[in-house]
């Protein structure tokens, strides 16, 4: 696969309560002078291609069509997938005319719920209304790779009401759906004011739920968290999870290739300071390590379905598996969490419900690493 290409547009019209990622909540006078100064960024870069590119936030789509036009001409052509993160509300049918104009074409539609009393408990600006409406305008621009995002244990929310939502969404028919479980991290509002949380008992059965009514549905699961119709997988975060390198622009983007992460200041302030400054935004970075690259590939390679190739990555990294990892991996299989061919690790849909908690077992339930290196 080529390498993708994530741009990082911080603005929201307000920070959902779950939120803990880097947004702005700002006036519209915000908007071009980031966009100028990520420009600059993107220009001090040299890239040779790029098979995706994902524009994610933040709410990309809050900005104008005419600035994400700006951007896309000093980027070079994905080749595959160009995807960009739409909040209901924010597409009017001209600015979907003009991403179709523009080149992109895959929409993720951060609908969140389909009940208008989970989006009001989540603090959430639209309601159910306007998903379907956005929708329905998105297909009739003619995209034809849409993908809806669900949000599963919001506070007091009911088996019946996620019932609901997995019903609306599947009868909409998008090509991709991705369910994430409530995470009420620290840098979040309810990390700091946590509600009523979900038992994780009540999460096993909502996850449970929506892998059966989405595989009944014909959509397959090929990640923990995502499901698509055949074919229609995001090719963007299967980068990620194949170890493929990115370059990440905008503040608070990461990167990686292939050896090195690095990433850019969170801070807002900060990034403005630093291009006017004409100064690198590139605040931190690590080179990947033979231990961090092991662990990785276990942490990736076990989120996909199909589980990953254990004796390529032992041949790759350089490691010996201990009988006590087999061991371990043999006790999983008679519980039912995990398959193991001798080569493929993967997990069973059971096992998905822990998938921390295995992975960890696996890498460091000795003393100090699981592996021994072999060269």
């Amino acid at each position: 696969m080529k390498p993708g290409i994530y741009i990082h547009i911080p603005f929201c019209e307000q920070r959902c309560y779950y939120c803990a990622f880097t947004v702005a909540v700002t006036s519209e006078n915000a908007y071009e002078p980031y966009v100028t100064r990520l420009i600059r960024e993107i220009r001090s870069t040299e890239i040779q291609e790029a098979g995706t590119l994902y524009l994610g936030g933040g709410t990309p789509s809050i900005i104008p069509a005419s600035l994400l036009g700006q951007i896309l001409q000093n980027l070079p052509q994905a080749s595959d997938e160009v995807s960009i993160e739409v909040n209901p509300g924010t597409i009017p049918m001209e600015k979907l005319s003009a991403y179709r104009d523009l080149g992109l074409n895959r929409i993720s539609l951060g609908a969140q719920s389909l009940e208008d009393e989970d989006l009001q408990r989540a603090g959430r600006i639209h309601r159910s209304e306007s998903v379907f409406r956005d929708y329905e305008m998105i297909r009739r621009a003619g995209f034809t790779n849409v993908n809806l995002d669900l949000i599963a244990g919001l506070p007091d929310q009911r088996l019946e009401t996620w019932i609901r939502n997995l019903d609306g969404v599947v009868g909409l028919r998008p090509e991709h759906i991705s369910i994430y479980l409530l995470d009420q991290e620290e840098q979040s509002a309810w990390g700091h004011h946590a509600p009523s949380k979900t038992s994780d008992d009540d999460f096993a059965v909502f996850y449970q739920e929506a892998a059966s009514r989405l595989n009944a549905a014909g959509y397959e699961q090929y990640e923990i968290s995502n499901w698509a119709l055949p074919g229609r997988e995001c090719r963007h975060n299967l980068g990620y999870w194949n170890d493929v390198p990115y370059r990440g622009f905008g503040v608070g983007a990461h990167s990686y290739d292939g050896a090195r992460r690095f990433w850019n200041t969170p801070s807002m302030s900060e990034y403005a300071r630093l291009m006017d400054a004409g100064r690198t935004v590139i605040v931190g970075e690590e080179t990947l390590t033979r231990q961090m690259k092991i662990e990785e590939s276990f942490m990736l390679g076990l989120r996909l379905t199909r589980g990953f190739d254990v004796s390529a990555a032992s041949a790759s990294l350089g490691f010996k598996l201990p009988s006590e990892w087999f061991l371990k991996v043999n006790q999983f299989q008679q519980e039912g969490l995990v398959e193991f061919d001798g080569s493929i690790l993967k997990l069973t849909p059971k096992g998905r419900l822990i998938a921390t908690s295995i992975t960890g077992e696996l890498l460091w339930s000795g003393t100090s690493s699981t592996f021994a290196a072999t060269q």
